[in-house]
């Protein structure tokens, strides 16, 4: 990516809590009331906690730069792929007043900044994305940011769960097939190279 790409990214994403571009809204989150979460990840206190101090603390939001990283460079190794279902934050419904649970919603806090730390990136062949190529490549790079991927009714989480070591395929049983696109959720630390904001190059 060039310089001022990198810029944009840092700089030119934050948004009112209320404010959410069409573009950016996970469009498949309705259609099949899928939360996009892992089924086999037991709930984490800490985690829940730190949804709870977002939601009273943050007023505006962002996606996460490492996402926005991977976007980009989807975007430039498909040009003119289809967009369909790609998106980022949940709808009102998802992850208004009362939060959510999912990676689509902005949970993670950065002062008064809720990030979102999911991104789904749509499945189009007809100008060479092949989605579940493209999440089986992310899976086997095992890049330290990943926290999960979804994809064709298959999700690989970086912890072993569910008897499988990390990163091994799982069937995922939520109604959403992510057939349409694969979904990737990244760690909720800001830094190092596991960082949500780390925007080194993504491996697919």
């Amino acid at each position: 990516m060039a310089k001022e790409d990198t810029v944009q990214l840092a700089d030119a994403q934050v948004h009112a809590l209320d404010d959410r571009p069409p573009e950016e809204v996970a469009k498949t989150l309705d259609e099949y009331a899928d939360e996009h979460t892992d089924p086999d990840q037991a709930p984490d206190e800490e985690e829940a906690e730190a949804r709870a101090e977002a939601l009273s603390v943050v007023t505006r939001w962002r996606v996460a730069e490492s996402l926005l990283k991977l976007r980009a460079q989807v975007n430039v190794r498909f040009p003119g792929r289809k967009k369909d279902s790609d998106g980022t934050i949940g709808d009102e419904h998802h992850c208004g007043s009362g939060g959510g649970t999912s990676d689509h919603c902005p949970n993670v806090r950065d002062g008064n900044i809720g990030v979102v730390t999911a991104m789904d990136i749509t499945h189009d062949p007809a100008h060479g994305l092949d989605a579940g190529a493209v999440a089986e490549a992310l899976r086997l790079s095992q890049d330290p940011r990943i926290k999960y991927i979804i994809s064709n009714r298959r999700i690989a989480n970086f912890r072993a769960l569910g008897g499988k070591p990390p990163f091994a395929w799982r069937p995922y049983t939520g109604p959403n097939p992510h057939d349409k696109h694969f979904h990737v959720s990244v760690k909720p630390g800001k830094t190092g190279p596991g960082g949500y904001d780390t925007t080194t190059d993504w491996t697919f």
